[in-house]
């Protein structure tokens, strides 16, 4: 049996355990400064934050990134793919919650958070039904701060429509009022810029590469958002290697969820995209990712920083402060 003394001691250190969970705090081992990731951890939520610096600059401007939610709700619009929605909706159930909980959560904490935009970098909703679409429409209805909405490979999929002409024609339609019609977005501020970029099947097409060509002329840092990650072009290998761990190589020895000779390989377009992106006079100082499922840091070259952010469905996500 415990004392007294001994049932105060563990109940004050039990108190200060969770006023640190609440407050978010970061222990010892998780510095914050230029592009170093802490954790912001909260109950049911696991952000990152990350800085980077942009001389001349003056204040701070933060972004909250996420990416794959994969929200599987489904109703009698779409009553053909019940049994795939379930399936899947149990697939993006971890500890107990919902996917669309897990987003809910998200958006609760932006909204009492000091965000100036929302960047949802694909995969938010699993397929293209009306349910799942509904849901997050009337979620990011509440923020009252911009947001960029692009496409992931899963958000206008439609059962086996997949990156097929009728998934582009039909269902890539339904999320227009939160997408746009265009397959890229771009948000011009004083200081610096952020082009987002649709997944078309882990390729980018002429209208992207055409729309980037342009924006690199305007002499601002860029913050380039994708879905699928750009593969390193320093030699490093812990990317590669990582998504060989999880997911193992398909049977030409490849990881088809990045870009580059060792994953998906770029098609003529794409890798004059990805040279101009990482070429020694770009203006591209940080690139966004997600596909994974996975949280990853790395150095594309010498001077561009990749984050790839872990699954929405898990609760994690990333702020990154421009200052």
């Amino acid at each position: 049996m415990f004392c007294k003394r001994g049932i105060k001691r563990i109940l004050i250190i039990s108190y200060t355990v969770l006023v640190l969970t609440l407050q978010g705090c970061t222990f010892a081992g998780n510095p914050v400064g230029k592009n170093v990731p802490k954790d912001n951890t909260v109950p049911g939520l696991h952000i990152k934050e990350a800085t980077v610096d942009i001389d001349g600059m003056n204040g701070r401007f933060n972004i909250f990134f996420l990416a794959d939610s994969h929200i599987s709700k489904c109703d009698d619009r779409d009553k053909d793919l019940m049994m795939k929605a379930a399936q899947r909706s149990l697939m993006f159930k971890k500890e107990g919650m919902n996917s669309w909980d897990r987003f809910d959560m998200l958006i609760a904490k932006i909204k009492n958070s000091d965000i100036d935009i929302v960047v949802m970098g694909g995969d938010i909703v699993d397929s293209a039904m009306y349910a799942s679409i509904d849901h997050v429409r009337n979620r990011i209805a509440t923020l009252d701060i911009p947001y960029i909405y692009y496409m992931g490979n899963h958000d206008f999929e439609y059962g086996s429509e997949y990156f097929t002409p009728l998934s582009y024609s039909k269902y890539l339609p339904r999320l227009e009022d939160m997408h746009g019609k265009s397959s890229y977005q771009v948000k011009e501020y004083d200081d610096f810029i952020i082009f987002a970029a649709d997944d078309n099947n882990s390729q980018v097409n002429k209208e992207i590469l055409d729309a980037f060509k342009n924006v690199i002329t305007k002499g601002k840092p860029v913050i380039l958002a994708l879905h699928v990650p750009i593969e390193p072009v320093t030699g490093d290998r812990a990317l590669i290697e990582k998504c060989d761990k999880v997911y193992g190589e398909n049977a030409a020895k490849k990881h088809q969820l990045i870009m580059g000779p060792h994953g998906c390989v770029p098609n003529h377009i794409t890798q004059e995209f990805i040279d101009l992106a990482l070429s020694d006079e770009s203006p591209v100082i940080m690139v966004l990712a997600g596909h994974l499922h996975f949280y990853h840091k790395d150095m594309l070259n010498e001077k561009i920083v990749q984050i790839v952010t872990g699954p929405a469905y898990s609760g994690e996500a990333l702020k990154i402060t421009v200052e």
